[in-house]
């Protein structure tokens, strides 16, 4: 049974005595002063800052023991009723100072053999709220003073070294502080970590091992300034990822890996690129088990990632790693390949700087690669238009490293998605042109690429595609497999112009690959070139766009105006109608209908065209319109 020690509280408070003439308070003839907490908190800032967190924790500690055995000595001096009430009323004394509330919960102790398990809460720790106010928070327990006044208090009382630990605090966001006393014997020799603490340090001491870490922070600075120095000089120089990972093995022998944002190796130093792509993998491994976890510290680690640290993927894969930042946005990781679980402060500072070389290396590829895009898609819309003379295309490409040789073909890309934003649409773009450059790069290709009217257009030389041993065919079909597998949410369509001969015929290339592009959903592959289309596509070449619809409409006119009035689609029906050789059961498949149902229109289709559309002299003419009129873009057979 805890004894309530609240009616004792006036008689230790009257212990304390006021002399406002003389200014002083007396506590037992002892001299002691008020101090705001807002005062301590500066304080503890300043010895923090100044100390580090460990020597000031130790600092405090020992200050808060020095006032626990002080305040004991003046207690001893009162007479008690039971050894219980001396120990309860080191707490009381703790919370008539204002410094906590303290509420003893178990209290086992032995005077005569010297032994104690004193344990309670804490609540309203003036030490935990200064911290979180200053610090914002902390991981650890941080009622320092307060720790080391039990220690020091119930040391005095008991006459046997005892050592107070805090095991929950307010300032990590526990609704109260708890803390455990014993012995050290009854610690159990877990207790080296706190020891230490109470070891007598003066401040002379304390401000020799301040020279010595200032010293081993000055020679780290000055080495990470050399390195930090030598690595913008490689960026300046042109060097790329791989060569400031040469560069940073040579100096601290340590390997390092440097991987994209999806956590795959673009540079490495001191392993292999096989051992690397292991270490990547099991990285990536590392991540997805711990995504998946419900509940569990690994969640938090993965969020650590979003600066430096050290984690541990498997027994032999340890690393260091920071992530590469560019703005708001994540670029990639550093790290370096770790033998044990130690690393050094040094370590640390180094990579931070490898970090931010690669990052300025990857902003000056950023900013070299949008502007080279936007003069090549500047002059790829120039040649389009027929805005500039062949010398002047020559000069603007030389510009951007890439040469144009007659003769070349146009291709132009369209893409389909389900539940696309405008937003979303513009954002796939600029990645889905990255994405085609980086693998036209990656084959050897530099290409003219840019966007007109909504699609994606190619400038391919023919003889860039002989120097690699490629056709225009078997250069689309695996880019086509490439996009595929890349986004499996997409549809694509190609469409491939003839050849141009001169730079002036180049405006007639866009005409020609989209008409080809209008028909490549009924091509292998979406894949359509433009001199599949035959005496269409010679039609369509002329330019006499007014001449090829008049055409059309002689051919299909009374069907046209039969479909407008009717609000039927028997222009799309006779299409597939012929285009499957005039099969009634392979069209009803293709358009699903049935049987009955189509062999009604093919009859109805023949009423109105006032002739037998199995006939073969006159099917010819009607399939050769109705292309015309999906390349005109006046017939939709989606």
């Amino acid at each position: 049974m805890v004894i309530d020690l609240r009616a004792r509280d006036l008689e230790i408070a009257s212990m304390i005595k006021f002399f406002s003439e003389q200014g002083k308070i007396l506590m037992n003839n002892q001299r002691i002063i008020t101090i705001t907490s807002s005062a301590w908190g500066t304080l503890r800032r300043d010895l923090i800052e100044t100390l580090g967190l460990e020597r000031a924790k130790g600092f405090l500690l020992r200050y808060g023991w020095n006032l626990g055995i002080s305040d004991a000595k003046k207690i001893k001096s009162m007479k008690w009723d039971s050894e219980r009430e001396l120990l309860h009323a080191g707490p009381r004394l703790h919370t008539i100072n204002g410094h906590v509330l303290v509420e003893p919960l178990l209290t086992k102790y032995d005077f005569k053999n010297k032994k104690l398990h004193f344990e309670g809460s804490w609540k309203n720790s003036y030490e935990a709220e200064e911290h979180a106010s200053l610090f914002g928070g902390s991981e650890e327990p941080v009622c320092f003073t307060l720790v080391g006044y039990a220690s020091g208090y119930l040391t005095e009382v008991l006459g046997t070294t005892v050592i107070a630990k805090e095991t929950a605090c307010e300032a990590m966001g526990h609704e109260k502080c708890h803390w455990v006393c014993k012995t050290v014997e009854e610690w159990k020799g877990d207790l080296q970590q706190e020891l230490k603490y109470y070891e007598v340090t003066n401040l002379s001491d304390e401000l020799d091992q301040i020279y010595k870490r200032l010293k081993i922070e000055r020679d780290n600075l000055e080495k990470t300034i050399k390195i930090h120095e030598r690595l913008t000089q490689e960026v300046l120089y042109g060097h790329n990822l791989q060569v400031i990972a040469n560069t940073v093995y040579k100096i601290v022998n340590l390997p390092i890996l440097i991987e994209d944002h999806a956590f795959n190796p673009t540079a490495m130093a001191g392993c292999s690129r096989e051992q690397a792509e292991l270490y990547s993998k099991g990285l990536k491994h590392w991540i997805q088990v711990n995504q998946a976890a419900e509940k569990s510290n690994s969640l938090y680690k993965l969020n650590r990632l979003k600066k430096t640290t050290f984690i541990q993927v498997s027994y032999e894969h340890r690393r260091l790693i920071t992530p590469i930042n560019l703005g708001h946005s994540n670029m990639g990781y550093c790290s370096f390949l770790l033998q044990e679980q130690q690393y050094k402060d040094l370590d640390v500072m180094i990579l931070e700087k490898v970090a931010s070389a690669c990052a300025l290396y990857l902003f000056n590829e950023k900013t070299t690669f949008e502007t080279e895009q936007r003069i090549g898609r500047n002059l790829l819309d120039e040649i389009l238009s027929h805005g500039l003379s062949a010398k002047e295309i020559t000069k603007r490409a030389h510009y951007i490293g890439i040469t144009l040789s007659l003769p070349f073909k146009l291709v132009l890309v369209d893409k389909y998605s389900a539940r696309k934003t405008i937003k979303e649409e513009l954002e796939f773009d600029n990645q889905f042109i990255l994405f085609i450059l980086k693998f036209l790069k990656e084959n050897g290709l530099n290409l003219l690429l840019g966007q007109k009217s909504g699609y994606i257009a190619i400038l391919v030389p023919n003889q860039l595609l002989e120097e690699k041993s490629l056709s225009i065919s078997g250069l689309i079909e695996r880019l086509q497999n490439h996009c595929r597998e890349k986004y499996t949410g997409y549809q694509f369509k190609w469409g491939i112009s003839s050849e141009a001969e001169s730079m002036k015929e180049a405006p007639s290339l866009f005409e020609e690959a989209l008409a080809a592009l209008r028909i490549a959903d009924y091509q292998k592959n979406n894949i359509a070139h433009f001199e599949s289309l035959g005496i269409v596509g010679i039609l369509f070449k002329t330019g006499d766009l007014h001449a090829v619809r008049k055409f059309c409409y002689k051919i299909l006119g009374k069907l046209i105006e039969y479909d407008e009035k009717k609000g039927t689609d028997f222009l799309k029906t006779l299409y597939f109608y012929l285009k499957n050789g005039c099969n009634l059961y392979r069209t009803a498949s293709v358009m699903n209908l049935s049987t009955s149902g189509l062999r009604y229109r093919t009859k109805k289709i023949s009423e109105i065209m006032e002739i037998d559309i199995d006939d073969v002299f006159a099917g010819y003419h009607f399939f050769l319109a109705l292309q015309a009129m999906v390349l005109l873009g006046d017939l939709d057979i989606n």
